[in-house]
């Protein structure tokens, strides 16, 4: 501070400081409100690798930061059957459809309990070239797991986010 600094002069400089430090950290709280989200574990589908009520960040703007694939665990929205409510399902993405729906699916799909062939999850019509575009979701408990092979593909707008850890 130079001594011949007048009071309204150290005023200025001391606001100047405040908005330099302020104005970023306020953005970055807001960005973080839109960006970052919370969800619980229902169920057991993704046992052993989740939890039922374990909590999640999930990143809500994952198609700026993260483009999804194979293997990304993922917060999805979906009608709840019959019930004509919204619920959420934490699920693994196991294949990425093309819009063409002509992307070859893999042979086979890992996932923490195993490795299964693809055509013993998926019916044929789902795996043979003709899948509707989409993301296929899986949960990694298949033996007690509603997901694509109960509902098939989901859209893009249908995830919330991707799980961060």
């Amino acid at each position: 501070m130079p001594d011949d600094e007048t009071p309204k002069q150290r005023l200025e400089r001391i606001k100047l400081i405040e908005r330099l430090i302020l104005i970023p950290l306020l953005l970055l709280a807001v960005g973080g409100f839109f960006t970052f989200g919370r969800a619980i574990v229902v169920g057991q589908s993704m046992l052993p690798t989740l939890k039922p009520g374990q909590r999640l960040t999930i990143l809500k703007a994952w198609k700026l930061f993260s483009p999804l694939k194979a293997g990304d665990i993922v917060v999805v929205g979906v009608k709840a059957g019959q019930k004509n409510r919204d619920e959420e399902i934490v699920k693994r993405v196991i294949f990425i459809q093309n819009d063409a729906g002509t992307r070859p699916w893999p042979e086979i799909v890992k996932t923490p309990t195993g490795t299964y062939p693809t055509a013993a999850l998926f019916s044929r019509e789902r795996f043979s070239g003709n899948a509707r575009s989409g993301i296929y979701i899986l949960g990694d408990n298949i033996n007690n797991s509603t997901d694509s092979r109960d509902f098939g593909a989901v859209f893009e707008s249908e995830i919330i986010g991707k799980v961060w850890r």
